[in-house]
Parts: C-alpha cells; sequence; structure tokens
C-alpha cells in the first residue's frame, strides 16, 4: 500500500502556501491562487519555477530563493507540526498491522518528511521515497515504480491513496491502482476524504479496480 503525504496524510499543503506567499511578498508582488492549484502535487524546483514566470523574476534569483522557502517551510513544520488527517493515522497503522508493506511517496524532501511525520510515524512505513530519490519526480512514474521496486512487488499490486491529479497521473502511468481523496480524477476510486477509506476498500484495489465513485 502506497500513501502519498502532504494534503493526503498530514495537512502539510499550508505551511509551502505561507512560504511562497511570504516570499512573493518580498518582492513586492503577490502569487494567484491559481499558483497553489497548479503546484499542488509538484515538486518544489518545478513549482518554483512557475512562481518566477507569475512574478516575473530573474533565473538568476532562483536557486537563492528554492533554498530560502525549503528552509522556511523547515522552520514553519519545527513551530507547528502538521496535523493528521482524521482517519489517516489510523489507516497506515491498520495497513502495517495487517501484514501489508507501506510505503510514502512524496515530492516533499527528505528533511520536509522528517520535518512533517514524527520519527515513530515514519517508522510506519516500509519505503520512503521522496523528491531527493528521484530524477523524474510527480506526474512521472517513476517515484511510484521505484517505491514499488523497493518493496519487491508489481506496480499492478500497488494500491495508492493520492490528492492531487498530479499524483494520480504518477501512480496510474506506473500502474498502480489509486483511490483519490478529493475530486480530481474521473480515472479511479474517489472518495469524500482520507477517512472513508480502510483496509477492505484498499484490498479491493488490489485485486481489481473499482468502478469510480464520486464521494
Amino acid at each position: 500500500m502506497l500513501f502519498d503525504m502532504d494534503g493526503t496524510l498530514v495537512a502539510s499543503d499550508g505551511v509551502w502556501d505561507q512560504a511562497m506567499t511570504e516570499l512573493a511578498t518580498a518582492y513586492g508582488g503577490r502569487l494567484p491562487a491559481e499558483f497553489f492549484d497548479r503546484s499542488i502535487g509538484l515538486a518544489a524546483a518545478e513549482a518554483m519555477v512557475i512562481a518566477h514566470e507569475e512574478l516575473g523574476l530573474p533565473d538568476d534569483d532562483l536557486p537563492d530563493n528554492l533554498r530560502w522557502v525549503h528552509n522556511r517551510v523547515l522552520t514553519l513544520l519545527s513551530v507547528t507540526p502538521p496535523r493528521w488527517f482524521e482517519g489517516a493515522r489510523e489507516l497506515v497503522r491498520t495497513v502495517r498491522h495487517s501484514g501489508l508493506l507501506t510505503g510514502l511517496v512524496t515530492s516533499s524532501s527528505r528533511e520536509h518528511v522528517d520535518a512533517a511525520l514524527a520519527e515513530a510515524d515514519r517508522h510506519r512505513f516500509d519505503v520512503i521515497v521522496s523528491g531527493d530519490d528521484v530524477v523524474r519526480p510527480k506526474p512521472e512514474a517513476e517515484p511510484y515504480l521505484r517505491a514499488a521496486g523497493q518493496l519487491g512487488v508489481a506496480p499492478g499490486e500497488c494500491a495508492v491513496v493520492e490528492d492531487s491529479a498530479i499524483g494520480v497521473a504518477s501512480a496510474l502511468a506506473a500502474g498502480c491502482r489509486v483511490v483519490v481523496v478529493t475530486p480530481v480524477s474521473d480515472e479511479c476510486l474517489t472518495v469524500g476524504g482520507i477517512a472513508e477509506v480502510d483496509l477492505d476498500l484498499l484490498r479491493s484495489l488490489q485485486h481489481g479496480r473499482p468502478s469510480p465513485v464520486q464521494g
């Protein structure tokens, strides 16, 4: 069973939004709401390129701005760790206790993962694939292919829980079966939130994709 992190298990997307808003303000600009929608699920480097285009910033500033946002996000997470969504931690525990292999697949950096999740929670995953571990991040298939490979299972046997169109595209490209907790795709099962995902549903994904359902 493979899980996305930001926006799926924990409410950590807000710290990225805050850091990017602060960066834009420092330049005397403002990022439109559409930017934050477009950046959900993207690797930070790719999202920063879009932000620079929106703000009209020079390419030479991109590495420094990426580093600043990265450090600002870590600071915000250290002050206020993100909350887990209702039912998310319990779902991961149940999957793990059932004897199924678990993986975390995220576009965030390894430092971000370490800051967002307590050590005990990180240890609930047999593998963690972060944005630092891949050459071609989501929406490419590499993150989910790598996680399945590290678990020693075929991608088609992996049930994935995602929240973004970019993450869904990555998982589907890898050949995984997907349940999405927000209505972003009609190519996979959609539920109204991770609290509606249980072990039986994930097992059903492993043995054949259910018909799409709008939650």
